[in-house]
């Protein structure tokens, strides 16, 4: 599963995350791939106001429901001025994996969904 969608704004990262839970609980291995403003999801900002539930439960839930497979594309992080630092705290272990890497995680995958 790619994430590209920014946390708030639409219900796409929310979406996304039930349907890797939803996999999860019916012992099938997602692989999320967190790309662009998908970023943005792991960050975990509460000071947004917005009609949309906080995903960082759910995030937290991700390890619960044997999701190890998380990426983090390293030229995401360059074009949204993340710092690895900002990265340390995160609530699920995540690897981060450089523009090669992308290429064979999509390539070894049958099934790709992107939100």
């Amino acid at each position: 599963m790619v994430m590209r969608s920014a946390p708030y704004g639409s219900t796409n990262a929310k979406d996304a995350l039930d349907v890797a839970l939803t996999l999860a609980a019916f012992e099938q291995s997602p692989c999320l791939l967190y790309q662009g403003a998908g970023l943005q999801q792991l960050l975990l900002d509460t000071s947004h106001t917005t009609p949309f539930k906080h995903i960082g439960k759910m995030l937290k839930a991700l390890p619960m429901y044997d999701i190890p497979h998380i990426y983090i594309d390293q030229a995401s992080m360059a074009s949204q001025k993340i710092a690895p630092e900002q990265l340390d705290n995160l609530p699920v272990k995540c690897h981060i994996v450089d523009s090669e890497q992308v290429a064979k995680l999509l390539h070894n995958h049958q099934h790709i969904m992107v939100f």
